[in-house]
């Protein structure tokens, strides 16, 4: 029933009607004329001890010979082994005897993991896809989303993922792993997850959180996996695709932890929800939308001073920028910013925190992601400058008037690839080809976070692909 070897394609079709459900797999695959095959009595599995006895051994020799601690039969594949797994374990009986419920769960449990490392054959595609349909409509079956559609069904590689039965322990956590997810901010966010879990269903639970409805808005949001490396020798960052399993990145290394991201903002922002408040103004405060003071003259901490306390003008000093403070009286404007403290009506943390994100939203370069560039092969833009990316574009920006040198759509973008750094000590590259196939250019920055980048750029590109 199952297949080593991808047959499957990334869409799922659902049957209509009411064939191809698991009882009708069960009664195809699963009955006396299959058992016959492999010389087991045709009668009743619990009916006697010795029956046990026996299918526990074939199971065990099966599995033995599939993980490679035996020997497997003279021209035995290991699909075959998988095949003896299920026949023998009677995955999917339709008898509901109460005695036979634990036997039942172990099934499950099997034929969850087997759908999940592999690929269903095109025998067992229908029927696991009926049995998702079916399940996505129970209300007795947990792992359904706010529009019915079973979450997390499909692996990255086409491999499905069977829901299990409400009382399955794997249900009620039992073997469940512990995962703190990094919100902007500082803040953590504490779940559960299974073997199985997919980035999407992460990603909706944490959305969900924020009182956030709407797959447009959800969408808006990227799970990132970030490895550390044990030298701080500097981090990895990885996007984790909605499909692709949690586990994948958690299992072999401590060092990858998991982080959460606003990489679009296409929808308006609504503050109805604590955490969705807190979440966003903790990545706006820590964004480059403003860059930092030693690039660009603006501090890295906009905090509003709380009093005035240093010599007059000398704090507010670093909250101008560069270019400004030769035209600016720091006596007065430390008169003015001192009426205003005075004068001004207390605000509550929330309402500072949504007037804050309010102010910044304003700003001219909000909604890019933007890294400083050291060196560029246009010779036209001066250094240190900003590369700034968002859903529609990159941009060049000087770093002294934050005048745009230079504009690139993304869909024109052909081609990107890293660069190793010319030079001992000198700073990666990200090398860009765009325009049109009549007129090809190309372009090449030096930047610290050259492996950001390139991820961010890629992930716009690709959801702009989508578009």
């Amino acid at each position: 029933v199952l297949s080593l070897t991808s047959e499957g394609t990334s869409s799922m079709l659902v049957p209509a009607g009411d064939h191809y459900t698991m009882t009708d797999f069960a009664i195809a695959y699963f009955r006396e004329a299959h058992f016959q095959d492999i010389s087991l009595p045709t009668a009743s599995p619990m009916a006697e001890p010795s029956l046990l006895r026996l299918k526990a051994r074939l199971c065990l020799a099966a599995l033995m010979r599939f993980m490679g601690d035996q020997p497997k039969h003279k021209h035995q594949a290991e699909v075959q082994c998988i095949y003896e797994i299920l026949q023998v374990c009677e995955l999917l009986l339709g008898k509901e005897q109460k005695h036979q419920w634990e036997w039942r769960l172990r099934g499950w449990l099997l034929l969850n993991l087997l759908t999940g490392y592999f690929l269903p054959s095109k025998i067992l595609m229908p029927y696991a896809t009926k049995f998702l349909q079916l399940a996505s409509s129970d209300p007795s079956m947990e792992g359904r989303d706010e529009e019915g559609e079973g979450r997390g069904t499909r692996g990255a590689d086409g491999t499905l993922h069977v829901l299990l039965p409400e009382h399955c322990p794997s249900q009620k956590g039992h073997g469940a792993r512990r995962l703190v997810v990094l919100m902007p901010g500082g803040m953590e966010y504490l779940t559960r997850i299974r073997t199985f879990t997919v980035a999407k269903e992460l990603l909706q639970e944490i959305c969900e959180q924020m009182g956030i409805g709407e797959q447009q808005e959800i969408q808006d949001f990227v799970l990132f996996a970030i490895r550390s490396d044990d030298k701080n020798l500097g981090k990895m960052v990885r996007p984790i695709k909605l499909e692709e399993y949690l586990h994948d990145y958690l299992l072999e290394d401590k060092l990858v932890t998991v982080t959460l991201r606003r990489l679009i903002w296409r929808t308006p922002l609504h503050f109805d929800n604590q955490t969705y408040t807190d979440v966003h103004y903790g990545q706006v405060s820590q964004s480059r939308t403003l860059p930092s003071r030693d690039r660009c003259g603006v501090p890295t901490n906009r905090n509003v001073p709380r009093g005035l306390k240093k010599q007059e003008g000398s704090e507010l000093k670093e909250y101008i920028p560069k270019t400004l403070q030769p035209s600016i009286s720091l006596k007065a404007l430390h008169n003015h910013v001192a009426t205003l403290l005075r004068t001004r009506q207390p605000l509550q943390p929330m309402d500072a925190k949504i007037q804050f994100i309010e102010h910044v939203m304003k700003l001219p370069f909000f909604g890019y992601t933007i890294f400083i560039v050291e060196r560029i092969s246009d010779n036209r833009v001066p250094v240190p400058c900003f590369f700034g990316v968002n859903k529609e574009e990159i941009i060049l920006v000087d770093g002294t008037t934050q005048v745009v040198s230079q504009v690139i759509p993304l869909k024109e973008l052909q081609k990107m690839r890293t660069l190793r750094p010319i030079s001992d000590g000198g700073l990666p590259g990200l090398e860009l080809s765009y325009g049109s196939p009549s007129s090809p250019r190309a372009m090449w920055v030096e930047l610290s976070q050259v492996r950001s980048a390139w991820t961010c750029t890629f992930l716009l590109t690709e959801w702009q692909g989508r578009l």
